[in-house]
């Protein structure tokens, strides 16, 4: 069984062509999305859409509860950039489209052999940057949740692609390089927590759309960095009067 992992969309729709097309021509099975279909772009209608036409498997992200929150009358712990984003999506979502993406697990246990989670298994809207932020991380996962956790988990929410590795007898935390396409052989007895980036705003100095691919039945993962054709992107963002820095950023990898 092959997987196609991705994150964070954030209504960019040409970032999520990119990766499904790659998905599809590498033979994967499975499409999940650790959350954040919505947000700081203007393609949310078409990327909610184009997720569940495709049947991909999705958590909520911190974006699908801010629409809780705005409902609800509260404040979103969210910057102006996004709170712009938001309120732009709230408009243009359909009914039906916003039922759906509030809808959507916090959690997502695959098959028994792997979850997913948004920014972390102890807090969906925590923020994992380093190793000693990923030891926290891994204290929850094997602590809070049954096996397979204790085998490894993917996440989002940084933007940033990233890979740690738990070793249970020498109870270190490593942090894996991250090389596009390099294949990552995920070992027995070692635990796991893969940060899939982003497809729709990365945030690690180039302007791609990024994603993962994993062998269920070899234990490997590979990482894809995706050109994509992010100018479109940005002049929907212009086009949509959202706010100029959220079109700049993509150029920038930022």
């Amino acid at each position: 069984m092959r997987y196609a992992i991705f994150s964070d969309i954030h209504s960019n729709l040409e970032g999520l062509e990119a990766v499904l097309r790659e998905a599809e021509r590498c033979g994967a099975d499975r499409l999940l999305c650790c959350g954040d279909i919505i947000g700081y772009n203007a393609n949310p209608v078409e990327c909610t859409e184009l997720v569940r036409e495709k049947g991909v498997r999705c958590i909520r992200g911190n974006h699908e509860r801010g629409l809780v929150d705005l409902e609800a009358g509260n404040f979103p712990n969210m910057n102006p950039l996004a709170m712009a984003a938001l309120h732009f999506t709230a408009e243009a979502l359909p009914e039906e489209h916003r039922r759906w993406l509030v809808s959507l697990p916090d959690v997502l246990r695959v098959n028994d052999c792997f979850y997913l989670f948004h920014g972390s298994p102890s807090d969906p809207d925590e923020y994992i940057f380093d190793p000693f932020e990923a030891g926290y991380a891994f204290k929850s996962l094997l602590s809070d949740y049954p096996p397979p956790a204790n085998l490894l988990c993917f996440i989002g929410h940084t933007h940033v692609c990233a890979a740690y590795s738990f070793d249970p007898e020498r109870r270190k935390v490593r942090e894996l390089g991250i090389r596009p396409g390099n294949r990552e052989s995920l070992l027995p007895g070692s635990h796991y927590i893969l940060n899939v980036g982003s497809c729709g705003q990365y945030r690690g100095g180039i302007p791609v759309a990024t994603m993962a691919l994993m062998d269920l039945d070899e234990m490997w993962v590979e990482f894809r960095f995706l050109e994509y054709d992010y100018r479109s992107t940005q002049k929907k963002v212009l086009a949509a009067g959202l706010p100029v820095p959220l079109a700049v950023r993509l150029g920038m990898g930022q």
